[in-house]
């Protein structure tokens, strides 16, 4: 994926699905074969019933016989012109739709293995949604309908330029040498449109990551009456967006006028020089009726020039787009390791002499040694900043550039692969996450337990009888961010999320702190009973709500102590 282009990325796919492109492709050429033959069909019949001389293939028919000839020769071109466009919309314009799930699927493939910093700075919500959207739905025409234009500019053109200088070579050299004027326009207004095409996904990148806050935020919103202020700054960037993109718009729409004058063009030429032609026995009526019909379909390739141009430049920039998204650097710890080891053995977590600090030279965990078996309860506090957050991230394997050794049943993080560990230790933090779905598909996921699972999960966390209530129960839909739900049920259905997975480590990093005490007591009671065979590590402000752990860690900031001890309760 590092060494990928856009046209490597557009050429892979065809390569992949080759038959299908080929086959397309003879339908498309097939298509634009038997438009022109219709068209000179017309004629040769007109010229029939006028006595004008026919090609010589018709001639060796007597009387009648030359006429039907004509007739079912015309008849059969209409009905592969059918087969041809059912074809080619069957092959090459399914695969602009198949071809959306192909980009959108890389782009979760390479996602998924990012660095946080890239995904909190760079790769953001908003720019995510405008690529899997704006620019997958752009580039995937060059997949398809881009790619059905391309062959039909190139072969419908050639044929229809052939049929009419076999017709009469002067009067098509007039007919389209007023056209040599349309590449020149072209060129500009698809240089314009690319800059405006460019500003309008910009615009509509801020717009999304706008939107992401504004809905992110809208409680506390609520509790600062500052909504107003968001709704103007929400407003602003919509109409930025809708200007933007309405300028690309307008310049788009002006290749119609300049395609069209072209054709204009042509008509006046073929009418002006043409009629003379047929008063003075020079061209037939047939030629000159077919000769009209043959520029009409020159009409069909001249004006998806400019659309194929205008849309290979947009689909040409949005595959750039995506393609740096396919080509961003990785969190190799994501996805690389050893074949996974067996999770056996104690203790489960072994940590020895561990040192974490920043490039400045600050030291923010420095001499840290623990050991947790299987069941045991470690508490952590300490004041902001202290680092309760990172040592969480280096005991669950997110964050390794430390010094020191940590071993997860005996062996290092680098032993398992990111899916593993994943399966074997959640974390459940205070801010919880939520999908506008269903609380089922929420606690699910991508597992397929029963109901009692999520039941039992549910009655562990405290909800249970919240979601009885409701009268969907487990179905009921939780909107955008999980709005139905109050602080504190969405930090019990997290927990309930994470339950389901049944880990054999699992990590709460004050996930409780928007729940009452009362409430709170009965879930940690619930979680120490029934996880006993579960290595439970808690990270609490309020102490109350370690009172069921065998071992309590307290950090603090470097300048009020050099080292972090672990205390064992009684």
């Amino acid at each position: 994926m590092k060494n990928s282009t856009p046209f490597s990325i557009w050429l892979g796919f065809l390569k992949q699905h080759w038959a299908i492109y080929s086959l397309g492709v003879f339908t498309v050429v097939l298509t634009d074969i038997m438009q022109v033959l219709g068209t000179l069909a017309l004629g040769w019949i007109l010229d029939y019933f006028t006595g004008d001389p026919l090609p010589k293939v018709f001639q060796q028919f007597e009387g009648v016989g030359a006429f039907w000839a004509i007739f079912w020769m015309l008849v059969l071109s209409k009905i592969l012109l059918t087969v041809g466009r059912i074809g080619w919309r069957l092959t090459l314009a399914r695969k602009t739709h198949s071809a959306a799930a192909f980009l959108r699927r890389r782009i979760w493939e390479q996602v998924r293995f990012f660095r946080r910093d890239d995904l909190n700075q760079k790769w953001t919500k908003g720019v995510l949604m405008n690529a899997s959207n704006s620019d997958v739905n752009s580039s995937r025409f060059l997949f398809g309908f881009t790619l059905v234009a391309v062959i039909d500019v190139v072969f419908l053109g050639v044929f229809t330029v052939w049929a009419m200088v076999r017709i009469h070579p002067m009067l098509t050299l007039w007919s389209v040498l007023v056209m040599f004027f349309l590449p020149i326009i072209i060129k500009k207004l698809s240089d314009k449109e690319m800059d405006r095409y460019r500003e309008a996904q910009d615009a509509l990148s801020d717009f999304n990551d706008l939107s992401s806050q504004v809905v992110s935020t809208i409680r506390l919103q609520r509790l600062t009456q500052t909504g107003s202020f968001w709704e103007k700054r929400l407003l602003r960037s919509a109409e930025d967006y809708r200007q933007t993109r309405l300028k690309a718009v307008f310049t788009s729409l002006l290749f119609i006028p300049a395609m069209g004058m072209g054709s204009v063009l042509s008509y006046i030429v073929l009418f002006g020089m043409g009629v003379p032609f047929v008063i003075n026995g020079v061209l037939s009526i047939g030629d000159f009726v077919s000769m009209q019909g043959l520029i009409f379909l020159l009409q069909g390739p001249l004006m998806e020039l400019g659309y194929v141009i205008s849309d290979g430049k947009k689909g040409q920039t949005s595959l750039q787009r995506l393609n740096e998204i396919y080509t961003e650097r990785l969190e190799h710890s994501l996805f690389e390791g050893k074949k996974d080891s067996e999770f056996a053995g104690t203790p489960v977590l072994d940590v020895s002499n561990l040192k974490f600090g920043f490039s400045d030279g600050s030291v923010l965990i420095d001499d840290l040694n623990l050991t947790l078996k299987s069941g045991d309860r470690l508490g952590i506090v300490g004041t902001i900043g202290s680092g309760k957050t990172t040592l969480i991230e280096i005991l669950s394997g997110l964050k390794r550039n430390h010094d020191g050794d940590v071993r997860f049943y005996g062996k290092p993080f680098s032993d398992y692969t990111h899916s593993a560990l994943r399966s074997e230790i959640s974390i459940v933090g205070q801010k919880p996450f939520l999908f506008a779905d269903s609380i089922r598909h929420n606690l699910l996921m991508d597992l397929t337990s029963s109901d009692e699972e999520c039941w039992h999960a549910l009655e562990l966390a405290g909800l249970a009888s919240d979601v009885r209530s409701f009268s969907d129960g487990l179905d009921t839909p939780l909107g955008e961010w999980g709005i139905n739900l109050s602080g504190g049920q969405k930090q019990r259905l997290t927990l309930a999320r994470a339950l389901m997975r049944k880990p054999r480590v699992l990590i709460l990093d004050d996930c409780l702190s928007a729940v009452d005490t009362v409430t709170e007591e009965k879930i940690l009671s619930n979680l120490d009973q029934s996880l006993k065979e579960t290595t439970l590590i808690w990270v609490a402000h309020r102490r109350s709500t370690l009172k069921y752990c065998d071992q309590i860690l307290e950090l603090k900031r470097p300048v009020e102590s050099v080292e972090n001890e672990v205390s064992y309760d009684a």
